[in-house]
């Protein structure tokens, strides 16, 4: 079990996964055939449309993220207190709109970090499951295709 967890097809998604998964979600790419040691010819578990679904949600969300950020920063006041910002600040001396927009940013914040560490903790399972389906889904094509090239 360890050994196959050891292959590079599973350390080159984790990779991914780990550098470049918070913010692209690059760690989809295993599930295409062809990258990340994906020998398989067949789709396993994840179609294209998923795959890609899953990519511009983490795109999206982090287009989305940064363009609350930013169109926040000009409404700021700043605190009473002299801190950063405090709930109490938030929605006692901040105007409504940035506070709204500050929440908003946060749980574009919360989405990333919750979908990176579910990934995360499935990718594994996925990746082995995947290559299953794949497997069995290119020995059915090979019986096709020797069964169709027979004299």
């Amino acid at each position: 079990m360890l050994t196959s967890m050891c292959t590079s097809r599973v350390l080159l998604p984790y990779l991914g996964w780990l550098l470049l998964g918070f913010i692209t979600g690059a760690h989809w790419l295993a599930f295409i055939p062809g990258f990340c040691f994906n020998r398989f010819k067949s789709y396993g578990r994840f179609s294209v449309k998923v795959i890609i679904t899953h990519i511009a949600a983490y795109w999206l969300a982090n287009a989305l993220f940064w363009i609350f950020r930013q169109s926040m920063l000009p409404w700021y006041i700043q605190c009473k207190g002299g801190e950063d910002m405090s709930p109490a600040c938030l929605f006692n001396e901040q105007e409504t709109r940035y506070a709204a927009f500050y929440v908003i940013h946060l749980l574009l914040l919360l989405f990333f970090i919750i979908k990176w560490i579910v990934d995360g903790c499935l990718l594994y399972r996925w990746i082995l499951q995947s290559d299953n389906i794949a497997a069995h889904k290119d020995d059915k094509n090979f019986e096709k295709d020797s069964v169709m090239y027979q004299d």
